[in-house]
């Protein structure tokens, strides 16, 4: 039996295709691979149908076209022609420019850069470097840095393009140079390539639809043998197969001769995981790049360094200043470069490093400076006209009301709600032995009323005990906020227990005596005397054991990291078999900061 095939109706078809629409959009998310095909139906059956239709009326299509085409002959010429001149235009363009690859090039920069509205991708360093006072000068140089190793090469558009770096208004106009660097590049000519390969990070800024940079076959092609110069060297160090070591090597070998960014990468990837007893032979390095950046003033570098004199080691940057550097710290000489870093930026008096960290230092009487607690208070009033004032500038000041016999608790109050918080505790508060840490669950979907009626009840019980608490209360939950602070900032718990951090007066001695280990707490008719020497210099004698060399060791370590001392080290050791506690005893020469 012969059966003969029936076309279904169009409408079939048509509800085939919206049925795949509606599938692909349901399985969007669910099964990615479903919705692909489903997708793939909805693109194909269209265009296919459309195809057929036209295979099949091909000849009644052609004797329409040749039917209207005489009746607007003039319309269809100008059509005809316009279309030729396209394709020859496109066709000379492709031999001209040297092929598909060049001619995408060029279109889709002038796209990017017609598509960029604000206009920030033409003069990215005028607008991104400007608001940091006369560290803005150091930015632009390092960034812009790269067309000096190219400046005295024999060709005309490294003139043009070195002309656009105009550094009175920290400006450089990255889309003129980019014409004129393609235009080079794409007539053959290799150093105009290795200018668009050696552009910085920051100068990456062409990007296509596809989320993909626009000259990285630049990048790319760079010879690992024919790196001539610090800023090729450096957009190599990028392309390497060793690994975080091999790029290192490759940073410290532009930053040998200069190159200022390779500097920064190199002590940002120095400090990932760094570790002084393993680390150790990059520190001549570390210091001398940290030294040679805060030079130029790059602000960061002069950032790192003053908090890296201060033992704050919260960053990974100050950690390896400060740990190459011996852990040694100066607080006078950071009270004068926060000093030089705030008119060098130009931030308002009332900023927190302007007077936050000089108004601790000479509250307390860090180190080689002499506590002023007046000029202290001021310091921190200044930061409460702040428009966002620190919390420990409140707190110090609620500290500082308390122990004159005043109330206090007023500034306590503000620091609890502003510290209430669903995230991980940085900082706590004690009263009545009770540990209050400042964070509350997370409740999703939840209206900021309904969040301030649970930070209020959380804060209810803590306000209580504040209210109900003696000064002396009042104080040591003041000083409990304050350590938290500090620790949480400073992220050194063994530099901050050598700290005075409540203004109280304890003399040098007392400072000593508080670091010696907790064996000499159990050590019976213990005697410890003091001997002042010439030179700013002094010696402990200890009587009393019996003690261990790790006892004493630990000692000496504790003293050589108090901010006072410049060196302590042993110059007496008396031991004995039995255990008369005298005729155990040890004398250390102590040196101190001038």
């Amino acid at each position: 039996m012969n059966f003969k095939f029936k076309q279904p109706p169009l409408y079939l078809y048509i509800i085939l295709w919206i049925v795949a629409l509606a599938l692909g959009l349901q399985l969007d998310k669910k099964i990615q691979n479903l919705s692909d095909l489903f997708g793939l139906v909805v693109l194909i059956m269209p265009i296919t149908f459309a195809y057929i239709w036209v295979l099949r009326n091909k000849i009644k299509i052609f004797k329409y076209y040749k039917k209207i085409r005489k009746k607007f002959k003039h319309v269809f010429y100008t059509i005809e022609g316009l279309v030729c001149v396209f394709i020859f235009s496109v066709i000379v363009s492709l031999i001209s420019l040297g092929g598909y690859k060049n001619l995408k090039e060029r279109v889709l920069l002038e796209y990017i850069v017609w598509n960029d509205k604000s206009g920030f991708l033409c003069s990215p360093n005028g607008i991104a470097y400007k608001g940091y006072g006369k560290y803005s000068q150091y930015f632009f140089k390092a960034h812009t840095q790269f067309l000096d190793y190219f400046q005295f090469k024999p060709y005309s558009f490294v003139k043009e393009v070195y002309a656009l770096k105009d550094e009175s208004l920290f400006n450089f106009n990255v889309c003129k140079a980019t014409r004129i660097l393609l235009k080079a590049a794409h007539k053959g000519n290799q150093v105009a390539k290795d200018m668009l390969a050696a552009y910085p990070p920051s100068l990456d800024i062409f990007y296509d639809t596809n989320f993909e940079y626009l000259l990285q076959r630049y990048k790319e092609s760079l010879d690992e043998k024919k790196l001539y110069n610090p800023a090729l060297i450096y957009t190599g160090s990028y392309n390497t197969k060793g690994g975080i070591e091999e790029r290192i090597k490759r940073y410290k070998e532009a930053a040998k001769e200069g190159y200022l960014l390779a500097m920064e990468d190199y002590l940002l990837d120095v400090s990932k995981d760094f570790d002084f007893k393993i680390h150790k032979d990059e520190c001549p390095f570390i210091l001398k790049y940290s030294e040679h950046l805060s030079q130029q003033k790059s602000l960061m570098a002069d950032a790192f360094k003053i908090f890296s004199l201060m033992g704050m080691i919260g960053g990974s940057q100050t950690k390896l200043i400060y740990e190459c550097s011996n852990k040694k710290v100066d607080f006078d000489k950071a009270i004068i470069l926060i000093n030089d870093f705030h008119n060098y930026i130009g931030y308002k008096d009332t900023s927190r490093l302007a007077t936050v960290y000089p108004a601790l230092i000479y509250f307390n009487g860090w180190g080689n400076v002499q506590k002023d607690q007046e000029l202290a208070i001021k310091f921190f009033l200044k930061n409460m006209e702040d428009k966002y004032p620190s919390k420990v500038s409140k707190a110090y000041l609620s500290l500082n009301e308390l122990n004159n016999y005043q109330d206090g608790l007023e500034l306590l109050k503000e620091i609890l709600v502003s510290e209430v918080t669903t995230y991980k505790a940085t900082r706590y508060i004690y009263c009545n032995n009770i540990k209050y840490d400042f964070v509350i669950p997370v409740v999703a979907n939840e209206s900021k009323t309904e969040k301030q009626t649970r930070v209020s009840k959380y804060l209810k019980p803590l306000k209580i005990c504040l209210s109900n608490s003696s000064r002396e209360g009042r104080i040591e939950s003041v000083q409990s906020y304050i350590k938290s602070w500090i620790d949480n900032r400073f992220k050194n718990p063994e530099f901050v227990k050598t700290l005075n951090l409540y203004g109280e007066d304890t003399n040098i001695y007392t400072q000593i005596i508080n670091n010696l280990p907790n064996v000499w707490n159990r050590i019976h008719n213990k005697k410890v005397e003091f001997k002042e020497l010439e030179k700013n210099s002094i010696e402990i004698i200890v009587t009393g054991g019996p003690f261990s060399d790790q006892n004493l060791l630990d000692f000496i370590f504790n003293l050589n990291k108090m901010s006072i001392v410049e060196m302590a080290s042993l110059v007496a050791l008396k031991k004995s078999d039995n255990l008369d506690p005298s005729s155990w005893s040890f004398t250390i020469r102590i040196h101190l900061l001038k």
